[in-house]
């Protein structure tokens, strides 16, 4: 049975895919696991954006937050800029970004429900219906030849999301959040767990430098083992020094 991962309109997980493709490589033929992609086509959701994982359609989901986090796992990986999507003519278009605040006058559109949703309201853009603010990746994919996009000041960026269910968090599941969260095939998840029992146990608040460490040693192990046996480094040459007068 394939690994399946679902996706939002506007995410791009080719990245992750091909990783995971290349580390099965070096897996048995009869123990690797293929990955399947389990597009979401609309980018309004409807109530629950967690059906998807929910109804067992998928192990872990791509999302966009807020999602609600009961019994939910989820990693935020990336922030995306909020744009507005305008007529090829539209005043807007003479600037590089605009406020929220300038908007105000305009006829605000917004996404139906469904596959054809989103590019059904980019229509209605180009026939100067309204305006329509998307995330920056939606609006290049809804992209047309007559509307353009700006980024607009004073919204809040959207948030992309790693989310599985915790109760069917597996090993194949622990393998995909390395992999989206850039361990090396050869880590698992022992220095990150390490990493966190370190934290628990000294009272403290894990700081942002927490991880980058943690990432840094294992990038210079990793860098260690790959050097080839018997060559060492460099010494550095040595300082000059004068010679003593005689006294």
């Amino acid at each position: 049975m394939p690994f399946r991962v679902a996706f939002v309109p506007g995410v791009t997980p080719t990245k992750w895919f091909r990783t995971w493709q290349e580390r099965q490589e070096s897996v048995r033929p009869s123990e690797r696991v293929p990955i399947e992609a389990v597009p979401i086509e609309s980018l309004v959701t409807g109530a629950d954006p967690l059906s998807v994982l929910r109804d067992d359609e998928a192990d872990v989901a791509l999302l966009r937050l807020p999602v609600d986090r009961t019994d939910v796992g989820a990693i935020t990986l990336y922030s995306e800029l909020p744009v507005v999507v305008v007529p090829k003519d539209h005043v807007v278009t003479a600037v590089d970004e605009i406020d929220v605040a300038d908007l105000a006058g305009e006829r605000m559109l917004e996404v139906a429900v469904g596959p054809t949703g989103g590019p059904d309201a980019v229509e209605l853009v180009a026939a100067g219906v309204g305006v329509l603010v998307l995330p920056k990746s939606v609006a290049r994919l809804y992209g047309r030849k007559d509307v353009e996009a700006r980024t607009v000041t004073g919204l809040p960026e959207t948030e992309i999301a790693l989310v599985w269910l915790s109760e069917r968090q597996t090993p194949l599941v622990d393998e995909f959040i390395g992999v989206v969260r850039g361990r090396t095939a050869n880590s698992s998840r022992a220095a990150d767990d390490a990493e966190r029992a370190a934290i628990a146990a000294s009272g403290r608040k894990p700081k942002a430098t927490d991880k980058a460490k943690a990432r840094a040693a294992e990038a210079r192990a990793a860098a260690a083992k790959a050097q080839p046996k018997g060559k060492s480094k460099a010494k550095p040459p040595r300082k000059a020094t004068r010679p003593r007068r005689p006294r």
